[in-house]
Parts: C-alpha cells; sequence; structure tokens
C-alpha cells in the first residue's frame, strides 16, 4: 500500500470532521401538498422561464456571480424614482446641472470598478436625460413610485412593486396608468406583459381605477426608438388570461415540478449554466 505523503503530513492538523463542513443552505419554502403559496413575481418569472434554473438559485444557493454591472437596472430605476418624486414636490423637472447632482448622490453600482462606474454612470445619465426630455409630463403625472401590490389568487399570491403608477390617463384626475422602466440589462423581456397584468389586475382588485399600462425601454428610447414605450394589454380578458397562467405556474412549483426547459440563447445568457447538467451550449 501506499505511504502517506508528506504533504498530507504537514496538513494534518487542519483536518476537519464532514459533520463540520457548512454546505449550502437548501431552502424548501414550497413544499409538495401546499395548499397555497406566496412568491414574488419576480421569482415566478424565473420559476416559468426555467424551473431548474429556479432550484438552482432560490433553493439550492447557487449565485450568480458579483458581474460589474450588477445592479444596473436598479440604481437607474432608483435614480429616476428620485426625480420623479423631486419633480412632484417642487413642481418642476430637473435641469441638466441637476439631472448630474442626482447621479452623483443616488447612483450606486458596488461591485464596479472606478472605470466601470464612470461608464455606467455615464449610460445612465444618457438614459434618464433622454426619459427627461422626452417625457417630462410623466414627472408631473406621478402618482406613486414602487408602489407594492398583492395579487391574491386561488392557491397562490404573488407580491411585487411597480415602478410608477401615473395619474391623469387620457386626462382623466383618477384614472391610473402603470409605467415599468427596463434598461438593456434588465434582461429577457418575455414576461414584461405578464408582469404589468398582474399588477394591474391587484390594483383593480383593490379599488383602482387602472386603466392601462405601458412598458418603457430606456436604452430603446435614448437610441432614438419611437416604439420604445409599449403598451399593454389590461383589458379584462388578458387579465383572466394573466391570472389563469399564473395559477398553473403555481400548481406546478407546488407539485415540485424542477424540470428544466433549455432553449440555445436562453442557456447561453444563465447565471446557473455552469453547475446545470441540462444545459444547451
Amino acid at each position: 500500500s501506499a505511504q502517506m505523503s508528506p504533504y498530507y503530513e504537514d496538513l494534518l492538523h487542519l483536518e476537519v470532521s464532514v459533520d463540520e463542513l457548512d454546505l449550502p443552505l437548501v431552502t424548501n419554502r414550497f413544499a409538495e401538498g401546499d395548499e397555497s403559496i406566496s412568491i414574488s413575481f419576480s421569482e415566478l418569472s424565473q420559476y416559468m422561464d426555467c424551473a431548474l434554473q429556479f432550484r438552482l438559485r432560490n433553493q439550492l444557493g447557487f449565485q450568480p456571480r458579483l458581474a460589474q454591472e450588477l445592479g444596473y437596472g436598479k440604481a437607474v430605476h432608483h435614480v429616476l424614482r428620485t426625480i420623479a418624486e423631486r419633480t412632484k414636490a417642487l413642481g418642476i423637472a430637473p435641469t441638466a446641472d441637476e439631472l448630474r447632482s442626482i447621479l452623483d448622490n443616488s447612483f450606486f453600482l458596488p461591485t464596479a470598478n472606478k472605470p466601470a462606474h464612470k461608464q455606467m454612470k455615464e449610460a445612465a445619465r444618457r438614459l434618464v436625460a433622454e426619459y427627461v426630455n422626452k417625457h417630462e409630463a410623466d414627472l408631473h403625472r406621478t402618482w406613486e413610485t414602487e408602489r407594492a401590490f398583492e395579487l391574491h389568487l386561488d392557491g397562490v399570491t404573488i407580491t411585487g412593486r411597480a415602478d410608477v403608477i401615473l395619474d391623469y390617463e387620457d386626462g382623466k384626475p383618477d384614472a391610473l396608468s402603470i409605467l415599468d422602466y427596463k434598461t438593456s440589462t434588465d434582461g429577457d423581456s418575455s414576461r414584461n406583459a405578464l408582469q404589468l397584468q398582474v399588477y394591474a389586475d391587484a390594483g383593480l382588485r383593490e379599488g383602482l381605477d387602472v386603466q392601462a399600462a405601458y412598458v418603457h425601454d430606456l436604452g430603446a428610447a435614448a437610441r432614438g426608438d419611437s416604439n420604445a414605450r409599449t403598451s399593454i394589454d389590461v383589458s379584462p380578458k388578458a387579465i383572466k388570461t394573466a391570472e389563469k397562467d399564473v395559477m398553473k405556474a403555481a400548481e406546478r412549483l407546488k407539485s415540485r415540478d424542477f424540470s428544466a426547459s433549455p432553449e440555445k440563447s436562453k442557456c447561453r445568457a444563465c447565471e446557473v449554466r455552469t453547475v446545470c447538467g441540462s444545459a444547451k451550449r
């Protein structure tokens, strides 16, 4: 038999018991047989895109790498929220100089190095400046920002926050519209309509007069795209279809269906593809 390596002998004092190892925390929020579950829309959207990705990230603890652009979308949203609240309070939109000051005080990217932070802050300035210049009227119509919603359906409660709610839709004081901002790094846009239909449904159930919803692609707008703002169907028929889709996904989740939905384009952008045996490469 082989002798013990002298290198191993040098490391014997570092040996630990298997029982002392800290293994990834496996969460079990959604147990089979649950009659009802509560889930955020972002989690539900991730599950609907790929149930295995959802399991790897949310239940087995495989977190994405700390990319320098991590949080860029949230940082831009925070700046826009600050501008909307400032305009509502003062009655006037910020000037270019005031906008730079707001960015200096409100734009945070904790994982970016200095050159990357500077580059992304300038990109954010262009996105926000275009929005303020072309859509100043939105800032004066701001009814509420970061509005929390809860949609209670049979077997599932979905939580989330709408970026902005505007009043005076079609000139009517109490008529509201939900506006959702997207940046070029916000990822897959396939769930945008479902997200706003869920929020509109929750608002209508609260008694709010939600008459419209829009997705505003900040990146496309900054590039001069005239179709950067997309109207989302929030008619009773569309909302009923959205409810069925959500409840169907919730039933799958409650039955612990974590089957993969591999597609080449989707897998290439997946943050857990390196630990996924179903990923298409």
